[in-house]
Formats: structure tokens, C-alpha cells, sequence
């Protein structure tokens, strides 16, 4: 709960149990999208970024897409399997996952809808191969997608430090190394409910296309993902003192930096 004190938010018992209850909510956004039960018009878009995607989209060309686990970014995956677009053209949405943590609650959607689990791939086993795969989706017209605000168990050592939320802090290294490495238009993307304790709730998408080229040599690519990666940082820190509860951070998020 580290991250609410830094946005003074006070933490006692019934702050826990805000927290915890917002995150009770999303669990239930995530089975009622999956279920087909929340509709386009339930999004508010806002004054950014979007029409630039949809307008690539409807071109043709695909796109990375650097998500969090602020909110719930199952929205927009959920929307496509049901065929509801806000583009002319279809896409297909290809989210990048670490499954080694939630292997549960990922049999239950993949039971809801088998067909949109098909579509994700294990960040845990991303190779050449896989890269390649998912460079020819992009160039395809679809989209994939990765959360960027939280290291894996298995990658501790690939981190990027930059300061969040007053101190420094871990980002994984490689939801940032891949958005060069598919070397596709990166755009940040956040679903956050629009009222933090309401199911009824309007959700709000914020699409920001990032500034930072990607096109560069070996040698400059480094310093380009540190860039890359104060920008997502500094929207991500916007939008979560906006909706501190709806950041769902459940272990010491400045502990790896801190060591």
C-alpha cells in the first residue's frame, strides 16, 4: 500500500478495504467483458490520441500498445471479441502475458471465451521466432499489447530504473526492449473506470501516441528506452493520483531499486 501513502491517500483498515474492494471490481469488469456484457458505448474517449490510432488502424497498420495494471486494459480485447469496433476496419488484439502468476483466474476466462485466450502469448516464452510472429500481426493491421509498470519473477534482472512516484524505481526491461524490437507506432493505453467504486461505472481510454522514436542504432537504443520509458511513467503517475485505488499494486513496487 506503499503507493497510496505517496499519494496521500490515508491507509488504515478501511483504506485497505478500498483497495482491495476496487480490485474485487475489476475481477468482475474482466468476467463481464469476457463475457460480452460490457458494450463500446460504455467507453468515454477522451480529447487524445485516438483518432490518430483509429486512423492507422483503418489504413491497415497495426500498432504496440504499452498498457499497466491501472484499471482494466481487458476492455478493449474484450470489445474486439464481441465485434465491437470503433474503427472501419477489424482488428485482431494479441496481448503479451505473464501467466505464471494468475494460472487460475486464466483457465476461468479462457473458459468464458476460448477464443480470445487463443490470441495471448506467454511473455515467459517470447523467442526470434515468436518476435517475428508477432512483427507480421502488426504489419497485418492488428495489435499487440504489454503492460509495462510490473517486473516478472522471472526477469528481476532485466529492469530499468527510473523515478516514479517520488523515488526510484523498476520497470521491466522487456516490455521496452520489444516495443524496439517490433519497431511498430507505439501508443500508451489505460482503461480506468470512471467512477472508482461504481460496476455501473462509464470507463474512461486514454490513447497518447509516445514521442519517442525507436528507429535508432544498437549503441543509441538504450538511452531511447530510458525516454520511452519517462514518458509512459509520467502519464501513468497523472492518471494514478487520479485513480489511486485502481492501481493494482500488491507488492513493494520500490524494492528492487531499493536493494
Amino acid at each position: 500500500m506503499k503507493h497510496l501513502r505517496k499519494m496521500g491517500v490515508h491507509v488504515g483498515a478501511f483504506g485497505t478495504y478500498k483497495h482491495i474492494l476496487s480490485f474485487a471490481l475489476s475481477m468482475m469488469e474482466k468476467l463481464l467483458g469476457w463475457k460480452g456484457a460490457i458494450k463500446l458505448n460504455h467507453i468515454e474517449m477522451q480529447n487524445d490520441d485516438l483518432q490518430m490510432l483509429v486512423d492507422q488502424l483503418n489504413q491497415g497498420c497495426g500498432a504496440f500498445l504499452l498498457c499497466s495494471h491501472l484499471g482494466n486494459m481487458e476492455i478493449l480485447r474484450s470489445l474486439t471479441g464481441y465485434g465491437e469496433f470503433h474503427t472501419a476496419k477489424r482488428f485482431q488484439v494479441f496481448p503479451v502475458e505473464d501467466f505464471s502468476g494468475s494460472k487460475k483466474f486464466s483457465a476461468l476466462l479462457r473458459e468464458l471465451n476460448p477464443e480470445l485466450m487463443a490470441n495471448m502469448i506467454d511473455a515467459n516464452s517470447i523467442d526470434v521466432s515468436s518476435a517475428i510472429w508477432m512483427k507480421e500481426k502488426i504489419a497485418e493491421g492488428n495489435l499487440v499489447v504489454i503492460t509495462g509498470d510490473r517486473t516478472s519473477a522471472n526477469t528481476r534482472n532485466r529492469v530499468i530504473e527510473t523515478m516514479f512516484l517520488g523515488e526510484k524505481a523498476s520497470f521491466p526491461e522487456g516490455a521496452f526492449s520489444l516495443a524496439c524490437i517490433l519497431n511498430a507506432p507505439v501508443y500508451f493505453v489505460f482503461g480506468i473506470r470512471k467512477h472508482d467504486f461504481n460496476i455501473r461505472s462509464p470507463y474512461e481510454m486514454h490513447v497518447v501516441r509516445a514521442k519517442t522514436s525507436l528507429d535508432c542504432s544498437r549503441k543509441e537504443r538504450p538511452e531511447r528506452l530510458k525516454i520511452l520509458l519517462r514518458e509512459y511513467t509520467e502519464i501513468l503517475e497523472q492518471l494514478c493520483k487520479a485513480h489511486p485505488y485502481q492501481w493494482y499494486n500488491f507488492y513493494n513496487f520500490w524494492e528492487s531499486a531499493e536493494k
